[in-house]
């Protein structure tokens, strides 16, 4: 097992990633309240979620070429960038800008920490691991949205991203020595390779920029205040770029869902989406349909949290049981298979995202428009029973899908690094896809329809990306083929 420092190096990053990104999505309905652009809100996490994917391919070429030190503190290092932009901003689009900086950043951050736990922690102990990195959300989760929502109600948002300067700007001094120390390992191996090699890798990257080029143009497309012949024009051009960009940064066939490790990919991508597009738009209808404060807000969000990592712990136990028992025995029958504990995960989170839409049937009657609508308070709680359902599906299943793709690419002799970038690519490209259809929907809907069947769209688009995965899902557990090899 690897030194604790490293260790606790890890669980710092990934407290700060959270806090940070529980805290925004909390105060973000009073950014457009403040700044106007309500029909930027999806961008605020979109453009997150894009310049997150550049950051993450990059950081997966930067920890194969040099190991992960270098990447992760540049990653902290434009966190702290963004929060501080995002904190001064005067307009909600110099608000998206912070957030584009705070992506490029955790992309990287994230990647690199894969890789420590690809590199660093054998299999049977990567279960473990994933569930302690997980854990390192119950802080945030506990005093992150509350805290955020109260401070939002009592000073301001911007506040919130100030917050995240010092925190990254600590865990920066904390990780360096640990960093430093794992960096020597894969360095060593990289020393070895062909130039040709590093040619593709960099290739790579400016791959990942036409990829996140061309999925924000085709955002922009959906619901632009443009002539509709330029806005067809513009999708036709995302979508021949967007693709096999996509193809191209992700193992052969995840686009058609090949079996092995290129459907453990895309699962994982697509359950994140659903979870993520709804969660985002969780807090604008509590806040605005509900009328609901952030402080409230904020406690909703967090168990959708806590319970994730409920799930994810309760999945590591079974990880363990199924590496405990005989091959025929009841623990390893118990302890379930990967692929199966992908698959339940990702039902129970549908089911979860579902009740969010029956949450809205409670709304008040002036925002769905329906006679007898029950009010907030059953509203709530429809929607909290809902979240937490959702926050075991994705814990139990994000972890579990995490393993098989590691398991997987063991198997079909593929870098940590190219599969934790491809990890967080498939995480990235979902979930600002998806986030970014919602938004528009919402936009589009909410002028002429009412707010109530513009988050119904929005959230018909998470369940929409729940569906996918649950497909996905089914094919992970068939034998890899050459067809999902990586992609060069």
């Amino acid at each position: 097992m690897p030194d604790r420092a490293l260790t606790v190096g890890l669980v710092l990053g990934v407290t700060v990633m959270a806090f940070g990104a529980l805290a925004v999505v909390t105060v973000a309905p009073r950014i457009p309240a403040e700044l106007g652009g309500f029909d930027r809100y999806g961008w605020l996490f979109s453009a997150n979620l894009l310049a997150t994917l550049v950051g993450t391919v990059w950081g997966g070429v930067q920890a194969d070429r040099h190991g992960p030190s270098r990447a992760f503190l540049a990653g902290l290092g434009a966190v702290i960038a963004g929060s501080a932009l995002a904190a001064v901003a005067p307009t909600i689009d110099v608000v998206v800008a912070g957030r584009v900086l705070q992506g490029l950043g955790s992309g990287s951050v994230v990647t690199c920490i894969y890789v420590a736990v690809s590199v660093a922690y054998p299999d049977a102990a990567r279960a473990r691991v994933l569930a302690l990195l997980s854990s390192a959300w119950v802080l945030p989760a506990l005093i992150g949205p509350a805290a955020a929502g109260a401070v939002a109600e009592l000073a301001s948002w911007r506040w919130v991203f100030a917050a995240l300067v010092p925190l990254a700007a600590v865990v920066a001094v904390l990780t360096v020595p640990s960093f430093l120390a794992l960096s020597a390992r894969p360095a060593r191996r990289q020393v070895e390779a062909a130039p040709a090699r590093g040619t593709r890798a960099d290739r790579r990257v400016l791959v990942s920029l036409a990829l996140a080029f061309g999925i924000g143009a085709g955002l922009w497309s959906v619901a632009a205040a443009a002539p509709a012949a330029l806005r067809w024009l513009v999708a036709a051009l995302a979508l021949s770029i967007a693709i096999p960009s996509l193809a191209r940064l992700t193992p052969i066939g995840t686009l058609r869902l090949a079996p092995g490790l290129a459907s453990a990919v895309a699962a994982r991508g697509l359950l994140f989406a659903g979870f993520i597009s709804v969660e985002v738009y969780l807090a604008l209808m509590l806040t605005e349909a509900l009328g609901l404060s952030s402080t409230v807000t904020g406690l909703v969000i967090a168990t959708g949290a806590l319970v994730w990592t409920a799930g994810s712990w309760t999945q590591a136990r079974l990880e363990h049981m199924r590496d405990a028992a005989q091959p025929a025995g009841w623990g390893r029958t118990l302890g379930l298979r990967r692929d199966l504990r992908v698959r339940i995960g990702v039902a129970v989170l549908g089911l979860g995202v579902a009740t969010q839409i029956v949450a809205l049937a409670f709304a008040p009657t002036q925002v769905v428009g329906l006679e007898g609508a029950a009010g907030p308070g059953l509203a709530l709680l429809v929607a909290s029973i809902g979240w937490a359902l959702a926050g075991l599906g994705i814990g139990f299943a994000h972890a579990s899908s995490s393993v098989l793709a590691f398991e997987r690419a063991e198997l079909e002799g593929v870098e940590a690094g190219a599969v934790s970038s491809a990890l967080q690519l498939s995480d990235g490209v979902a979930a600002a896809s998806a986030t970014g259809v919602a938004g528009a929907l919402l936009a589009l809907l909410t002028p002429q329809a009412g707010l109530a069947v513009g988050l119904a769209a929005a959230y018909g688009v998470g369940a929409a990306a729940v569906g996918l995965s649950l497909l996905a899902a089914w094919r992970i557990g068939a034998p890899p083929t050459r067809s999902s090899r990586a992609a060069p």
